[in-house]
């Protein structure tokens, strides 16, 4: 078996730090000294010169998923020495979404069409709307997908946004609010 055939897993780095040089030179050195093949990188800085930096890193490396605890205590100091905010994260699993809706419906169409069609890889886990309106057609669509309604009033809106966390748990890698028409209160945006 060749070595290429062995590289099974995909990892990703995510970074964001203040700008300055070196991060990526920093960065493809670590994964280089890991082993890993970096095959996809955006950065992206919001300005040069003092400004916030922005990178995310696709690499392949032998073993992954073991070795993902490994590559985070090994990264710890780069991350520090840039005073980065980062995560590493296995590309191959699937990643569970919880969507927020309200009335429209070809937001949460897409979705479920590119998930069904293998496009998009994940699964939506629950789908939340202030509205009773789309609950048939995450039935027919959705494959058995819970469909919860949490309606929301001005005198309401902590309650319900109490009730969305506790629907959405700890367990959500990713809130995709697909034309929900409501605006999320500032402690209900930084939990997740």
């Amino acid at each position: 078996m060749t070595a290429e055939k062995r590289r099974t897993g995909i990892g990703r780095l995510l970074i964001s730090c203040p700008d300055r040089p070196g991060i990526v030179a920093a960065v493809s050195r670590f994964l280089f000294e890991q082993g890993a093949n970096i095959i996809h990188s955006d950065q992206h800085s919001t300005d040069p010169e003092g400004g916030r930096f922005f990178m995310r890193v696709e690499f392949a490396l032998d073993d992954l998923a073991r070795r993902l605890p490994e590559l985070e205590r090994r990264f710890a100091p780069v991350a520090r020495q840039f005073g980065m905010e980062w995560r590493f994260s296995d590309a191959a699993r699937v990643k569970r979404l919880a969507v927020f809706v309200s009335k429209a419906e070809h937001c949460l169409l897409e979705l479920l069409w590119r998930i069904r069609s293998g496009d998009l890889r994940a699964e939506i886990a629950l789908v939340i709307s202030n509205h009773p309106l789309l609950r048939e057609t995450v039935e027919c669509w959705g494959n058995g997908i819970p469909y919860y309604v949490v309606p929301v009033t001005p005198e309401t809106k902590l309650e319900a946004e109490r009730r969305q966390m506790e629907l959405v748990g700890d367990d959500i890698d990713l809130i995709v609010l697909a034309r929900y028409m409501q605006i999320l209160s500032p402690a209900f945006v930084s939990r997740y």
